[in-house]
């Protein structure tokens, strides 16, 4: 039942009764016991507002299991040495991150980040190159992001790792060689209120894999323009 409750906050946030009345097999109260085991847990997050309590997907503890795996990971690729007999490639890994300011409000940045994500994105940079292409977000925890075009075998670009509605989004890729890997990309966005209706776009970047520092200029660069010109320019529309 709580795997439940978590499948359906992963998708939106719902009030404890709209919660109830999806779970026929059990009364409102025992929802209510199993929302207070997931809250205590920090699963999920409760807002109240008047009489109905909203529930939301605490992203934070998926965030820190990604974290600490990720930091597993790391080390495993600084204590690698190539053997005798072996091809000499040494697992790398390499972060960089940057901030955004943005004129407009959260819940826009993450409509943008979200649901419109092939209105903005540079269409040279999808794989198929017609004008027929989009870019697709399922917007759940292990959900994809995809590139679909008519008459073309979908072209998988990520997965979704976690989710935190409106502040956090974290995504796993693949970096193929002629993109100057392989390597893995760990993306994360994180938004913060800012003054007036104003947001902060946190944004990082994560490789593990065999790459170059070239590599990790050529992304850097990359990802600024993605976010700082054709983001920006999006939301200023």
């Amino acid at each position: 039942t709580r795997r439940n409750i978590l499948s359906m906050l992963q998708k939106s946030p719902l009030t404890t009764g709209e919660i109830s009345d999806r779970i026929d097999d059990l009364s409102r109260y025992a929802v209510m016991k199993h929302l207070g085991v997931l809250e205590d847990a920090s699963l999920i997050r409760t807002r109240r507002e008047g009489k109905f309590r909203w529930n939301y997907l605490n992203a934070i503890p998926l965030q820190q299991s990604y974290e600490q795996w990720l930091r597993h990971l790391v080390q495993l690729a600084q204590q690698t040495k190539p053997t005798m007999g072996t091809a000499k490639e040494t697992i790398m890994t390499a972060t960089f991150s940057f901030d955004q300011l943005l004129d407009v409000p959260i819940n826009r940045v993450w409509q943008a980040l979200t649901a419109e994500i092939s209105s903005w994105w540079p269409r040279k940079l999808l794989y198929y190159q017609n004008a027929e292409s989009r870019l697709q977000l399922e917007l759940f925890a292990g959900g994809r992001l995809f590139e679909s075009a008519s008459g073309q075998k979908e072209y998988l670009w990520a997965h979704v790792l976690g989710i935190d509605a409106k502040r956090t989004l974290l995504l796993k890729g693949q970096l193929i060689p002629d993109l100057g890997g392989p390597a893995l990309s760990f993306l994360q966005f994180d938004l913060e209120k800012a003054s007036g209706k104003r947001s902060r776009l946190k944004f990082s970047v994560t490789l593990l894999g065999n790459f170059s520092q070239s590599t990790v200029d050529e992304q850097k660069d990359l990802w600024e323009r993605i976010v700082k010109k054709h983001l920006v320019q999006f939301l200023k529309n």
